[in-house]
């Protein structure tokens, strides 16, 4: 599936629609924007989602934000579902921006091919030629 960059951003970028909910009880559920960030190790949600969908931490972890600061975050695991892709569950860390960061980690069972000149991507769970 080739999806087209979201040109709100500038540059353009690859953005996603996503769901998430919480692991133990299903509804709410809450939508936000997702941006594709291959330089995020974790996948990062905004703080009103963790609010809106009365998340509890389940852990802690230091973490190197993108101003280079290091600090103690909490960890919690949400229902993230995008698109057609699959419903996981995984762990995630707050964040203060109105979109959700898609790091690496949620990255993984994927494959991605950005493609700068059409302004666009295809994201699949097998390989892309």
């Amino acid at each position: 599936m080739t999806i087209p960059y979201d040109t709100n951003y500038d540059p353009a970028a690859p953005v996603l629609s996503a769901a998430l909910s919480s692991v133990v009880r299903q509804r709410p559920q809450v939508r936000f924007s997702a941006l594709i960030d291959t330089g995020a190790d974790m996948t990062a949600v905004p703080h009103t989602a963790i609010n809106r969908l009365r998340l509890y931490a389940v852990g802690q972890i230091e973490v190197e934000g993108i101003h280079a600061q290091v600090a103690m975050v909490d960890i919690y695991t949400v229902r993230l579902s995008i698109t057609d892709l699959l419903v996981r569950e995984i762990e995630v860390v707050p964040t203060e921006l109105p979109f959700v960061i898609l790091g690496r980690d949620w990255l993984e069972p994927y494959c991605l091919l950005l493609n700068g000149p059409e302004n666009s991507f295809q994201l699949s769970e097998t390989p892309l030629l």
